[in-house]
């Protein structure tokens, strides 16, 4: 209830603002039910009080946890303000944020979303700094990286009313978790406005909220996963924000190893193929998170910086093992080797990098493969 209260008691400093709150409570717990609707009631009496109905606050809840787009949804829909403010409810806001919103909506008359700033805290132990040095957390601080952000979370995101857009919905498609369905919002919004161009997402990173690490700081893999198995929906969804590339080394295991060692009967070889072909990806990940984890973890040692960047590397292998079960999970052959324009057209340069280093990877793969399928080439050859 302290994060409620303190998301209940945000101001505008100037006049002429009116802001409603909505509450929407998807624990069908009765407890949670009734302690919202408790501060509601003591909020609401006192500002009664001081200022009639503005910044009132209303309770929403139904029996069932739905998930995050229906939740969304449900005050999205409710609400016929010009504008709508998404906070997670586990974040804290800065005082000012309706002031620095009000501010973006100023600044950037064309925008139709706006992005604010969510800042997640230092790294307090191992895996938090794993998580820094990978970056996973980029587009929860990408206002302050970009004017106009490609997308951004929902954490911390403000959107034209639904009064005036009222196809656009967060889709049910995407897990109940969330994962997915802020991309696709945005893109929903890009395309219901699409004289607004480059001009339609706004950064304002003086709208601040700070979020938590997952899961208290610790291990959370299985929100990672979570992610990834909603942004491969964006694959189907958004085909257009898309591109191809090789193989990447768990599709390459999948679609390529592990045919051949039950083609060629060779279960031990493709084990020990695909063994050498996942070492030399984590191998190259850690090279390339390296030099985050020697300024991360500046006055460690080397051995302790090494396994950093390795486990940093483990965050993204999570989430390309996880697109992958996506794939066989769906069927979507559509799917494999296509992954989602993160930046939406924004930096051609990033997708030219993935896809060189793809086929770069692509040819050691290869090479590796062959090798060790060496014998049953040449066995194959002589008999033809």
């Amino acid at each position: 209830n302290d994060y409620l209260r303190r998301i209940a008691l945000l101001r505008a400093s100037r006049d002429g603002v009116y802001v409603k709150f909505w509450f929407v409570v998807d624990n069908p717990c009765k407890n949670h039910v009734d302690e919202v609707k408790a501060l509601a009631n003591e909020l609401n009496a006192k500002q009664l009080e001081q200022s009639g109905g503005n910044y009132f606050i209303n309770v929403i809840h139904y029996g069932a946890n739905r998930g995050a787009s229906y939740a969304r949804n449900t005050g999205y829909n409710y609400s016929i303000a010009d504008w709508i403010l998404f906070l997670d409810d586990d974040v804290i806001p800065n005082d000012n944020i309706l002031d620095a919103y009000i501010g973006g909506i100023k600044r950037f008359p064309d925008a139709k979303v706006l992005a604010g700033m969510t800042t997640l805290p230092e790294a307090t132990n191992t895996w938090t700094t794993m998580l820094r040095v990978c970056n996973v957390g980029y587009f929860y601080g990408v206002s302050k990286l970009r004017r106009h952000p490609p997308w951004a979370v929902t954490a911390n995101l403000l959107v034209r009313g639904s009064r005036f857009n009222p196809t656009i919905q967060f889709k049910e498609c995407y897990p109940k978790t969330g994962g997915g369905e802020d991309i696709d919002l945005v893109y929903q919004y890009k395309a219901f406005y699409p004289t607004s161009g480059l001009l339609a997402t706004a950064a304002v990173p003086e709208a601040i909220v700070k979020h938590p690490w997952w899961n208290g700081g610790n291990l959370c893999y299985k929100q990672i996963r979570g992610w990834a198995w909603g942004d491969s929906m964006c694959i189907l969804e958004w085909p257009s924000k898309t591109f191809m590339t090789f193989p990447n080394w768990i599709e390459h295991v999948t679609f390529i190893i592990l045919p051949l060692a039950i083609y060629t009967k060779q279960p031990v070889t493709g084990l020990a193929v695909g063994s050498v072909v996942i070492v030399l990806e984590h191998l190259i990940k850690m090279s390339r998170y390296l030099p985050a984890a020697l300024k991360q973890c500046e006055g460690d040692s080397i051995l302790y910086q090494l396994y950093v960047a390795l486990g940093a590397g483990t965050v993204l292998s999570a989430q390309e093992i996880t697109r992958v079960n996506a794939i066989l999970r769906r069927f979507s052959l559509y799917s494999i080797c296509r992954r989602v324009d993160w930046f939406d057209g924004q930096e051609p340069r990033i997708k030219l990098v993935i896809q060189f280093g793809s086929i770069i990877r692509f040819v050691l793969n290869v090479g590796i493969t062959s090798i060790g399928f060496g014998s049953y080439w040449q066995e194959w050859l002589n008999q033809v």
